[in-house]
């Protein structure tokens, strides 16, 4: 914020008015150093790798709410924008909701008695703000595309 403003008085005169006082300043900068920990990301990334290790493609974020739900996962091959992982992090699975993939590849919900096993897949939202953010397999593979995807 700047330290001087000009302000214009009742006959139009523009007016500079005094500066802040030093002690006035510096009060505000300690105050600011008190709420940032320059340590915080390095103890973040130490936590992550201790608890997700190996090798990741993207860290995934929910599209809606920016939460980190996926820490370690793989780009899909055939699919740009689609990853696989393991294991995510502040995500649900709704049980009652099952799609199948259609006849154009797409993700539907499944019809009434449709085929149990490897073919139906069960919806993954978010947490957090219960956004949707992709499917889990039968064999617990989760399949996330409607995700942010960074470093």
């Amino acid at each position: 914020m700047d330290s001087e403003w000009s302000t214009a008085s009742s006959d139009g005169v523009a007016s500079e008015s005094a500066p802040e006082s030093a002690s006035a300043s510096e009060s505000a900068s300690e105050s600011a150093e008190e709420l940032h920990d320059g340590q915080a990301d390095k103890r973040d990334a130490a936590w992550v790798a201790k608890r997700f290790p190996g090798a990741t493609d993207a860290v995934l974020s929910c599209p809606m709410c920016f939460t980190q739900i996926c820490f370690v996962c793989q780009h899909h091959v055939r699919f740009p924008g689609q990853y696989r992982a393991r294991e995510v992090a502040h995500c649900r699975t709704l049980e009652d909701k099952l799609y199948v993939f259609g006849k154009r590849g797409r993700l539907e919900p499944a019809p009434d008695g449709a085929p149990q096993g490897s073919e139906v897949f069960r919806l993954v939202v978010c947490a957090e703000c219960g956004a949707r953010v992709g499917v889990v397999d039968a064999d617990g593979a989760y399949h996330l595309f409607e995700v942010v995807a960074g470093s």
